[in-house]
C-alpha cells in the first residue's frame, strides 16, 4: 500500500473523517489515516467498478463519508471486545487489553 497523494477533494474529506469520528464516537485518528482510508476506498470502488480513480471519486460523496465513522466505531468496539473477552480468558480476569488501539490496515481489509 502506498501512501495517499494529498489533494485539496481528499484533504477535505480526510478531514470531515477525522472531524465525524472525534464527534460522534470519541475516536482519534490523525488526517494522515483517514486520508489513507479514504484513498483506500477510492481503490476499492474503482477495482470493483472496473474504472479509474477519478471516476470511483464521484462515488465517494460526502454522504459516503458521513457513514464511515459508524462503521469504523463498529469494528473498534468489536475489536476491543474480542480483545477483552482473549484476553480475560487467557488471564483468567475480567478487563485486560489496551483500549483504543486498533491496526485500521486490518479492520479495512476485515470490512472488505
Amino acid at each position: 500500500m502506498s501512501k495517499a497523494r494529498r489533494s485539496p477533494w481528499l484533504d477535505d474529506r480526510a478531514a470531515l473523517l477525522v472531524k465525524l469520528l472525534a464527534d460522534r464516537h470519541g475516536l482519534t485518528v490523525s488526517e494522515d489515516v483517514a486520508r489513507q482510508d479514504i484513498s483506500d476506498d477510492v481503490d476499492h470502488v474503482a477495482r470493483l467498478m472496473r474504472i479509474g480513480r477519478q471516476a470511483a471519486k464521484v462515488y465517494l460523496t460526502d454522504d459516503a463519508i458521513i457513514t464511515t465513522p459508524d462503521r469504523i466505531a463498529a469494528a473498534v468496539a468489536e475489536h476491543q471486545g474480542a480483545s477483552i473477552v482473549a484476553a480475560a480468558g487467557r488471564e483468567g480476569i475480567a478487563d485486560v487489553g489496551r483500549p483504543g488501539l486498533v491496526d485500521l490496515d486490518t479492520e479495512r481489509r476485515r470490512r472488505r
